[in-house]
């Protein structure tokens, strides 16, 4: 019979590599012959918990799941399905081979990278306003995660699921330089993600044709 890990794994599988723990419960009931424990649901919850590095009870194995909202956020993904977002390289052709060096200090917000990837994962990589993703010849898909209110300088906006939107590199572009708004009502949106109506009419009032 296969393992409580291999059942779970299999039915946040069917269940689109994202699942609530209702929905794995069920899916696994459906998947796991009979009998079922009496305390099912607290089985695969432990289960699950042990075998991610999110949680404070994992093992120290194998680092199957994540948790796409948090400890607590009561929804679970598999790692298997978190997309790699692809690296950038320097441009090796031409400039100058002895550029003048100046040492310059600077403050950096840092991005809550592993949230991004989780939003951007709801969304299957797809633009909210366009739908459009890009494939790579990987078999992969690309997205950006775009904080609306932008982080740290004048915006001081904040890393939170509720202050990013899920875009194609054009709109990224579109978005950053003020060029259009964001209709609410034509954006793609996921029963999981809200975004926040507040970061919107930030970005509508401060920051649309602003730029």
């Amino acid at each position: 019979m296969p393992s409580w890990v291999d059942e779970i794994a299999l039915a946040i599988e069917n269940l689109g590599g994202i699942a609530s723990l209702a929905d794995i419960y069920e899916e696994v009931r459906r998947i796991r012959p009979l009998p079922h424990p009496v305390n099912l649901g607290a089985s695969i919850r432990g289960a699950i918990e042990r075998n991610s590095s999110d949680s404070a009870a994992f093992s120290g194995k194998d680092d199957i799941f994540f948790s796409v909202h948090g400890i607590g956020g009561g929804v679970w993904g598999l790692r298997a399905h978190e997309k790699h977002t692809p690296k950038a390289v320097d441009i090796t052709a031409g400039g100058n081979e002895s550029p003048q060096k100046k040492r310059q200090e600077t403050y950096r917000v840092l991005r809550d990278t592993k949230l991004s990837r989780q939003i951007k994962m709801l969304h299957e990589n797809k633009c909210q306003i366009c739908s459009e993703s890009i494939e790579l010849p990987n078999g992969a898909s690309y997205s950006e995660a775009h904080h609306i209110i932008p982080l740290g300088g004048e915006h001081n906006g904040p890393d939170v699921a509720g202050n990013i939107i899920v875009l194609c590199p054009n709109h990224h572009v579109m978005l950053d330089y003020g060029v259009v708004q964001i209709d609410v009502n034509s954006i793609r949106l996921h029963q999981k993600h809200k975004i926040s109506s507040d970061s919107i009419k930030y970005h509508n009032e401060e920051i649309f044709n602003s730029c």
